[in-house]
């Protein structure tokens, strides 16, 4: 079954990490083991390279800076396979430092923020929003400047709120859009009340991630659990992209909703056990022995 076109809108940025055992704890100290990386960041990338990985030819739409990170960004980008549509901005691209220990848990420090404003060229992404079949929208002030573009398309709709409190009132026009909508429980102390105001609006489906614990599916009256599968910990940025955009493949591709979850826990796995957002090297018969579906 054809996955038909992709669209991926919004957030890309350069980002430099380092690893340390476990993260500084407010006090002075000394860390004599870190070690840094520096690569391409950021929740839109991180769903475009999955779903190239999955053989998929995704086309990007990002504001980028007119400088040395911003071309980095697409250096990395085309080279894994990524159609970009690139809105060049005076600003700086975003920059992010990344302090990642052990376990996944992780300091981020936006060194810089991107394009406040972002000038998007609205004529050409319409064009590429009225003719996808599915899109990835992602949180970042290029995608909130053509969310009225998205009354233009019949796609589907997928929106990762990550962290989202419930009550953050930013978030409600993506909200609006999205037929798919995955969030994590990091700041929701009870999620079942933002998972039912989720489904009585317009989404049909919303998965909540559950870091090592793994996710749950909610679609309608009916939920599945998802256990996390087994990996070693490299890095966790992008271990939600993935699960997003592997669960969308495998439910596209014919799979029931419990095996769909599995696939999309093993491509997870991947994900962590990498320090790109996902490794370039893995493909779908991959992530299928994985989930022990070969």
């Amino acid at each position: 079954m054809s996955v038909g076109n992709v669209l991926v809108l919004g957030a890309a940025s350069w980002n430099r990490m380092v690893y340390v055992d476990d993260l500084p704890q407010g006090v002075s100290a000394t860390i004599p083991d870190a070690r840094e990386v520096e690569n391409v960041g950021s929740t839109g990338v991180g769903k475009a390279m999955t779903l190239a990985g999955l053989g998929c030819r995704p086309v990007l739409h990002c504001a980028l800076g007119r400088d040395h990170h911003g071309e980095r960004v697409a250096d990395a980008c085309t080279a894994r396979g990524i159609d970009l549509i690139v809105d060049a901005q005076d600003a700086p691209t975003q920059h992010h430092l990344n302090i990642m220990d052990r376990r996944g848990g992780r300091y981020s420090m936006f060194l810089s923020n991107g394009a406040a404003d972002p000038v998007i060229d609205a004529a050409r992404i319409a064009e590429r929003i009225r003719t996808a079949e599915t899109i990835f929208l992602s949180l970042s002030t290029s995608s909130k400047k053509v969310l009225p573009l998205l009354t233009e398309t019949g796609a589907e709709v997928l929106l990762d709120l990550h962290d989202y409190d419930g009550r953050n009132p930013w978030y409600d026009d993506f909200i609006a859009t999205a037929d798919v909508v995955q969030l994590s429980d990091v700041s929701l102390p009870d999620p079942a009340p933002v998972i039912e105001r989720l489904l009585a609006g317009r989404a049909r489906q919303v998965v909540l991630t559950k870091a090592e614990n793994g996710a749950e599916i909610f679609s309608g009256d009916h939920a599945v659990s998802v256990q996390r599968c087994p990996a070693e910990m490299v890095d966790s940025n992008g271990a939600g992209d993935a699960f997003s955009v592997a669960l969308w493949y495998g439910q596209r591709t014919g799979l029931g909703l419990e095996e769909a979850g599995r696939f999309a826990a093993s491509a997870a796995a991947f994900a962590v056990e990498s320090p790109t957002l996902f490794p370039s090297d893995i493909a779908v018969d991959d992530i299928r022995r994985r989930a022990g579906m070969a």
